[in-house]
């Protein structure tokens, strides 16, 4: 085609201009290396930031495989060496990594401007800052660092809590970009152009994308791209990586499933993929076609994936300068699994009145709810806070397990009702890893967690445990407390009530830090608050006045929809 048109144009004296590509290319490698000062005035000091990363490094790079960690920190130590020149590429690398980490900071004050943490609120700056300079790249010459940002920037998202009702929506748009370069098919049989180290990262970010869009389709109930794909690439090798780096000509050969690594859980999470396709589909299909015999099938599938998962050692080991966290991976393999039990069982919770085969909808829907809640409970023992900030489980198991107590009968001896202490204790861990995340990022959307102590409150008044008034002041007052450890971390303090005098303003500010690091958040001080001495309710707690909530609505009873 070329030919021929300078054939035509000849004749006319017309000279077409000719494509230097080898000059194109060496143009856009210089610019690939320029610093980006914009995106560099926005990093911290070294040491914030050595820790920021070190803490994604620690937890997240052990569930979604995004970086190559040996050759990440090589380029990170060159990337504080004063000699050498930032890419902005690396710069919004970095930024995407401390935007995920920032809230999970243990060494951070707990300081807040209005509802939301200043470690929340820096966040948001630095995705914000990657997010627009990814934006502005080109569509055409990209390199596997662009499609390790865009991962990072969707994680840093759903970690904060970014626009949360597009997160089906920005990871599909992950998938559409992911497929269009190949990433789903085997870069073996591809091209011999492609490095053995590059053909093991692109199945990296496959495997990460995969989990991103499932996991987002299940959450909004909406179809995934990903049903109807086919796709031949080989799932992640079990290894970790300082067993192969870029000079690399032949990958190791995968270790056993019951040997841990950094990469264990995108490989072993490849082998329920299609049942858990398959339940994608049909969960966001028409509800007629699923009958009550494909409900049990499946359970026992997913009970048969569960089983075969391994069991690893939980004592944590140190490689490549962080600790492998292997019950990290376990709970991630088990609660992905587990979390299709609820809604296959679902429809068939109030059909147990009237067909008692139903009745094991009831057990296998509490049991899994219970599993959930108790594997997410073991990691928070640790400190391990990943999958809290990641997903709502704390949000949802709560209104799960209060739904299915609630269609029980009073008085009766079925599992469920005999097990109600328990499950009173399931919701109490529930609404201490909400406030842990509330307490870290803030509660500028208020309404899961009011939620949650709604259904403690009712769930106490079902069981007899408080009278209905009771609960509902008790649930009230919790939500109160939780705003006050938020009004104790303001910087300046900000004071919770208008009759705090102005005298007391020094002392009510310094006994407001203290009570923000106080980790039982039912103790509160009267003059902490500055509320004048006798303003308490039963329980010792200070009162909100009767006017308006601590958002300026009405009563907090009234929207806690008791």
């Amino acid at each position: 085609m070329k030919e021929t048109s300078d054939e035509w144009l000849r004749p006319l004296h017309i000279q077409t201009n000719k494509k230097d590509r080898h000059k194109r290319a060496e143009e856009r490698e210089i610019k690939f290396h320029q610093p980006d000062l914009e995106l560099e005035a926005l990093l911290p000091s070294q040491e914030k930031t050595d820790s920021l990363v070190s803490i994604y490094l620690d937890q997240f790079e052990q569930i979604h495989r995004i970086v190559h960690i040996p050759s990440f920190r090589r380029e990170y130590a060159k990337f504080w060496d004063p000699n050498e020149t930032r890419s902005a590429a690396f710069t919004a690398l970095i930024l995407a990594i401390m935007g995920i980490s920032s809230c999970l900071d243990s060494h951070a004050p707990r300081k807040f401007e209005k509802l939301v943490s200043n470690s929340h609120a820096c966040a948001l700056r630095w995705i914000e800052a990657a997010d627009q300079w990814q934006e502005r790249q080109s569509q055409k010459h990209r390199r596997l660092i662009h499609y390790q940002i865009a991962c990072l920037i969707y994680l840093a998202k759903r970690v904060n809590t970014v626009k949360k009702k597009r997160f089906w929506k920005g990871a599909g748009a992950l998938s559409q970009d992911a497929i269009s370069v190949g990433l789903h098919r085997e870069p073996s049989h591809m091209s011999n152009k492609i490095t053995p180290f590059n053909q093991e990262m692109r199945r990296r970010i496959w495997a990460t994308v995969q989990s991103y869009d499932l996991q987002a389709s299940f959450d909004h109930g909406l179809p995934s791209l990903l049903s109807s794909l086919h796709y031949d690439v080989n799932e992640p090798r079990n290894i970790d990586d300082d067993e192969f780096d870029e000079h690399t000509e032949e990958l190791p050969p995968s270790k056993p499933p019951t040997e841990y690594t950094f990469s264990s859980y995108q490989h072993l999470s490849r082998q329920s993929l299609p049942l858990r396709l398959e339940l994608s589909r049909v969960l966001t299909g028409p509800p007629d076609n699923l009958d009550y015999d494909q409900v049990i099938r499946y359970t026992n599938e997913l009970n048969q994936e569960i089983d075969s998962l391994p069991s690893w050692d939980v004592s944590e080991d140190g490689s490549h300068g962080v600790l492998k966290k292997p019950l990290l991976a376990y709970t991630l393999l088990h609660v992905q699994l587990r979390q299709y039990i609820i809604p296959l069982h679902q429809p068939y919770l109030r059909l147990r009145k009237t067909n008692s085969k139903y009745q094991y909808s009831e057990i296998i829907y509490y049991n899994a709810a219970r599993d959930m809640v108790l594997l997410n409970d073991k990691l928070a023992q640790q400190g391990i806070r990943t999958l809290n900030f990641l997903r709502e489980d704390s949000l949802t198991l709560a209104i799960n397990l209060c739904s299915v107590t609630m269609l029980q009968p009073r008085g009766s001896t079925n599992m469920i009702m005999i097990n109600s202490q328990h499950t009173l204790q399931l919701l109490q861990k529930c609404l201490a890893m909400k406030e842990d995340r509330i307490l870290r990022c803030g509660n500028d959307e208020p309404w899961g967690y009011s939620i949650m102590c709604a259904a403690f409150g009712l769930l106490e008044a079902h069981l007899g445990t408080k009278t209905p008034e009771a609960a509902k002041a008790a649930s009230a007052e919790r939500f109160i407390n939780l705003h006050y450890k938020l009004l104790a971390g303001q910087d300046p303090p900000t004071a919770p009530s208008s009759q705090q005098s102005q005298s007391a303003a020094p002392a009510a500010a310094s006994e407001h830090t203290a009570a923000a690091n106080n980790s039982n958040i039912n103790s509160h001080n009267n003059t902490a608050n500055g509320l004048p001495n006798g303003n308490k309710t039963p329980s010792g707690t200070p009162y909100l006045p009767p006017a308006a909530d601590v958002f300026g609505r009405p009563k907090v009873s009234s929207y806690l929809l008791l």
